[in-house]
């Protein structure tokens, strides 16, 4: 198992403490040329092979608090000032406090796009299903002695 660290100034050495307070300012304290308000309860988290997660802390009166998982970094992708704009930009895309972003509107276009998703992958793997029962049906009528028996397949 991976093993967290936190980019905080007192977790790791000095020299990283600069350059991980270089891009978890803006996600705190926003950058309004993205149109970004900021959110002190946002953590970076850096694993040791390089990938990253975003958390937010969200305080439970009674309970524990939780740290809810807000992104993560896609396979190979480096933290860099482009990474931290691009995160941003979907932040924005995604806060529902901001006028015009409905929660229930988000979760719908997730939807929609996971159903995209799931119904590309359903072809490829129907696609590829038929043509290799076509092969083997075709196998099985020349053993058959009936020819090459033709394999339509159905939608």
């Amino acid at each position: 198992m991976l093993k967290l660290m936190p980019l905080h100034r007192s977790d790791i050495e000095q020299r990283s403490a600069a350059a991980a307070e270089h891009y978890i300012v803006p996600l705190r304290e926003g950058k309004p040329e993205l149109g970004w308000e900021g959110d002190p309860d946002l953590h970076l988290v850096l694993h040791r092979l390089g990938h990253w997660e975003l958390f937010r802390h969200e305080p439970a009166p009674g309970f524990p608090d939780q740290y809810r998982i807000v992104a993560k970094a896609p396979t190979g992708q480096q933290l860099n000032e482009g990474a931290i704009n691009k995160l941003i930009r979907s932040l924005v895309d995604r806060d529902t406090r901001r006028p015009g972003n409905d929660a229930m509107a988000q979760l719908d276009a997730i939807d929609r796009h996971n159903e995209r998703l799931e119904a590309e992958i359903e072809y490829e793997a129907t696609d590829k299903l038929s043509a290799t029962l076509e092969k083997v049906y075709y196998e099985v009528g020349k053993v058959d002695g009936r020819g090459g028996t033709i394999f339509h397949a159905i939608p």
